[in-house]
């Protein structure tokens, strides 16, 4: 009698699949390096296996202390898992810290995780038409000097808003400006910055990240200007990104974004190892 061995099936989570297999799989992975690059350029401490990627920057960032799923995880393994994110976090810095699963988790408010949410992920395809019309009041412009970067950073800080940033010029490491990879720009009425955005070119696709309009100048059409200003600098790149329900809307109906999925987003204060 003979055995044959039945060969792996793919789940399509394997750490060797292409990033292609699946939108949801595309778009885990650009969103991961996102906040794996920026940390990188941060100094942050990274950590990374087959289940997780980890990233800390050290301090309050409001968003960048991100943790990722990086595949399905049993919920007999669950515990573990996080129990490892919580671990890598509370060995030092402080701030909260940020859980981004892809799918359905268990209920984690009981190991001190407070959930925030289930944010879409948007993916558009590359290619599609776009016109570059705005505001006739808008003008935008391209962050270029550590001055306009500390600008930016403190405009998306207040319009976002993002809460427990310690120091709301530095959201962004300097050294992002001249980076090939990231694109920052500004929406101005007059003199007064009124919106901001980012792009971030990673793992064959265009992230657009952080985008917000001030809360008074909402409605006015700037946002939309400053999807298409990054839209149509990357056109032959499909474009990833994760929004509020409020921002969806306008992704869907009016740029062609499709929806992918819900992530499931919790943030848990520090426990430092004592």
């Amino acid at each position: 009698m003979t055995t044959e061995t039945v060969p792996a099936l793919e789940t399509g989570w394997e750490p060797g699949t292409p990033a292609e297999d699946s939108l949801l799989r595309l778009g885990v992975l650009a969103m991961t390096a996102t906040w794996e690059t920026t940390g990188q350029l941060g100094d942050a401490r990274l950590h990374r296996d087959d289940r997780f990627s980890a990233v800390d920057l050290g301090r309050p960032t409001g968003l960048f202390n991100s943790a990722t799923l990086l595949r399905p995880v049993r919920d007999d393994a669950f515990d573990a898992t996080v129990g490892s994110i919580e671990r890598f976090y509370d060995a030092g810095g402080t701030g909260s810290t940020l859980l981004w699963s892809p799918w359905p988790t268990p209920d984690l408010t009981g190991r001190g995780w407070q959930l925030q949410g289930h944010p879409p992920l948007l993916y558009r395809p590359a290619g599609l038409p776009e016109q570059r019309d705005q505001p006739d009041d808008l003008s935008v412009s391209e962050v270029t000097t550590e001055r306009e970067l500390a600008e930016w950073c403190t405009v998306v800080v207040d319009a976002f808003p993002l809460d427990e940033v310690d120091a709301p010029s530095r959201l962004f490491d300097p050294a992002v400006v001249g980076d090939e990879r990231y694109r920052f720009v500004i929406g101005r009425v007059g003199d007064r910055p009124v919106a901001v955005g980012c792009q971030v070119l990673v793992a064959g696709t265009n992230v657009l990240l952080l985008s917000s309009v001030r809360l008074e100048e909402r409605g006015r059409g700037y946002y939309s200007a400053l999807v298409r200003d990054r839209l149509a600098r990357a056109p032959d790149l499909p474009s990833v990104t994760i929004v509020s329900d409020d921002s969806r809307p306008v992704l869907v109906h009016r740029f062609g974004f499709l929806p992918v999925t819900r992530f499931t987003l919790w943030e848990r204060p520090r426990h430092p190892v004592s």
